[in-house]
């Protein structure tokens, strides 16, 4: 049985190598690194599924060893049955596989706004496409929070009162955790390029 994750947000820091940075000896040196996020699919709950950023690193031909790691609560799905059939359009959790992303600093979408990763489109196990996938929050541009009010608003994170780790097909992460995920990928990539999975890969597993 799946292990249900219930917290918030859980840090995951190797003592003494959260702040270890490029320096500018590394290309010289051949140093390779690389950054994996993964989302690990909570069947059980879907809005307590967790997500991972990891970096690994490695000189020359030498074993890889992790930079840093930090997971985060993250939901995916609508809930119900429809909310775990990765095939279901608007309503189903990410496809499992892996997928390129591109780092958004203030993403200008009709629903998703301000700091954003968006996915590549993928074939779910029917062959349908899914399209338009995210990590992401609720939130306005220049990722601000918008004036309580009445019924769910995509422009706030209402959590607990609204369950807003609920998506309707991407990754959903509470905003402090997102902006601290885009931190880490800014200490080690750019905004605006779509890398190589050689390079960042995002992870979907079961």
């Amino acid at each position: 049985m799946r292990r249900i994750v219930t917290w918030c947000a859980l840090v995951v820091v190797a003592a003494g190598v959260l702040t270890a940075v490029a320096t500018p000896a590394d290309a010289g040196s051949r140093v390779q690194r690389r950054a994996i996020i993964t989302f690990d699919k909570n069947e059980l709950d879907p809005s307590s599924s967790l997500l991972t950023w990891k970096v690994v690193r490695r000189t020359g031909d030498g074993p890889w060893r992790t930079v840093e790691e930090l997971s985060w609560r993250a939901g995916s799905g609508m809930g119900g049955p429809a909310g775990v059939n990765e095939c279901a359009k608007g309503r189903g959790w990410l496809p499992d596989g892996t997928y390129r992303l591109r780092y958004h600093r203030n993403y200008h979408g009709n629903l998703i706004k301000g700091r954003a990763f968006r996915l590549d489109d993928h074939r779910c196990r029917n062959g349908r496409w899914r399209v338009q996938l995210f990590i992401h929050t609720e939130q306005g541009l220049h990722n601000t929070q918008c004036a309580d009010a009445e019924g769910d608003q995509v422009c706030r994170w209402e959590f607990p009162e609204v369950n807003d780790y609920a998506s309707a097909g991407c990754i959903k992460l509470a905003p402090d955790d997102l902006a601290q995920l885009g931190r880490h990928f800014l200490k080690y990539f750019k905004a605006g390029v779509r890398y190589p999975k050689s390079r960042v890969v995002v992870r979907v597993v079961p």
